[in-house]
């Protein structure tokens, strides 16, 4: 017998930490900068200032990270804000996003698997998620 495991509902998130080596991610701003990439340059830029101001700060190894915990929705209630090409995120100008659609569309990019637009941001699962658990018809 298998058995199929799924999210509860649409709506299930899960707490991820967020961290920012912030040498790496100057860096990674500098060269979106002179490529033209005003789009990840404005997220990488909103995580760093997000982390500084009001995440916290670690050391580890010779390193020094900032770091928060976010909770993200998970499944299929993510849906990108319809503007927003995702084919295009590199390039697209994100000044008149709040703070919460920023976050959103973090969200978005992390649970979708896209953090080539996050490179110098890593985001790791903190805990596990309720699923209801079914016997498979198909077996």
């Amino acid at each position: 017998m298998k058995i199929r495991c799924d999210f509860v509902t649409n709506s299930s998130s899960a707490s991820f930490v967020i961290t920012v080596k912030e040498d790496i991610v100057d860096a990674n701003i500098k060269h979106y900068q002179e490529s033209g990439k005003k789009g990840r340059v404005q997220l990488l830029t909103f995580l760093k200032n997000e982390l500084k101001k009001g995440g916290y700060k670690t050391h580890m190894g010779s390193g020094e990270y900032y770091f928060t915990i976010k909770e993200f929705a998970l499944g299929k209630s993510i849906e990108l804000d319809e503007k927003i090409d995702p084919e295009k995120i590199a390039f697209t100008d994100f000044s008149d996003l709040s703070d919460e659609e920023m976050w959103k569309l973090i969200n978005w990019i992390i649970i979708k698997g896209g953090s080539r637009d996050l490179f110098g941001v890593g985001a790791t699962q903190t805990n596990e998620l309720d699923c209801e658990c079914i016997d498979d018809p198909r077996d």
